[in-house]
């Protein structure tokens, strides 16, 4: 017995047999494995200053915060550390820890040395930029009011004013929360209650 295959016949042989493979791009064949999906990040970070690390005086925001929004906060505050601290170590943070969100809280020891306010917003910037570019949700907090010395609070009302200008944060509105500064317990510092405050600001514009 003898077949005769035209080009009609190829065709749709060659389509059964994709079929019974498992060929193309079906869901149930031999198409690519679809990735295994992306785990939910869990940790946070806080970069701040001693306001970030309580002083000794109270339970600090970053604390706080972390069981309001039910995540593993990293407290990197540290006593008289500014904005250039933040971009010093913001990439080494992210690549360590792989954080969902950075709250940042800086700014403040500039107003209190008279040192340049728009040097301070730029290294802010700098700081949500970095975060930005590695999927980090970068959210800043404008600064508590200073009650010791009024030029020192004009001067942190100018970076705030600065703060609520970035390009791409999310801003936590710490110094409209805080008011005119009745929890400021020694001019700069909150006691616990200014601290939960302080934590509420920032968990308001977390998802």
């Amino acid at each position: 017995m003898s077949f005769a295959f035209n080009r009609s016949s190829l065709l749709v042989l060659a389509s059964v047999f994709l079929i019974a493979c498992g060929g193309g791009n079906s869901d149930s064949g031999g198409g690519q494995v679809p990735p295994e999906p992306t785990a939910e990040k869990t940790t946070v970070i806080a970069i701040g200053d001693s306001i970030g690390n309580g002083f000794g005086i109270a339970t600090p925001w970053p604390t706080i915060l972390s069981g309001k929004i039910s995540r593993e906060m990293v407290n990197t505050s540290v006593t008289n550390e500014r904005t250039d601290f933040g971009v010093r170590n913001i990439e080494i943070l992210v690549n360590e820890h792989n954080p969902s969100h950075v709250f940042i809280l800086l700014g403040t020891n500039e107003a209190l040395r008279d040192e340049s306010i728009s040097n301070a917003i730029s290294n802010l910037q700098s700081m949500v930029d970095f975060a930005r570019s590695r999927d980090v949700v970068p959210v800043v907090g404008t600064l508590p009011p200073i009650t010791a010395d009024s030029a020192q609070n004009r001067r942190a009302d100018e970076i705030s004013r600065g703060i609520r200008r970035l390009n791409n944060a999310v801003v936590a509105e710490v110094r409209g929360a805080l008011g005119s500064g009745e929890t400021i317990i020694d001019g700069v510092h909150p006691n616990q209650e200014g601290q939960e405050i302080i934590a509420n600001a920032f968990a308001s514009v977390f998802p």
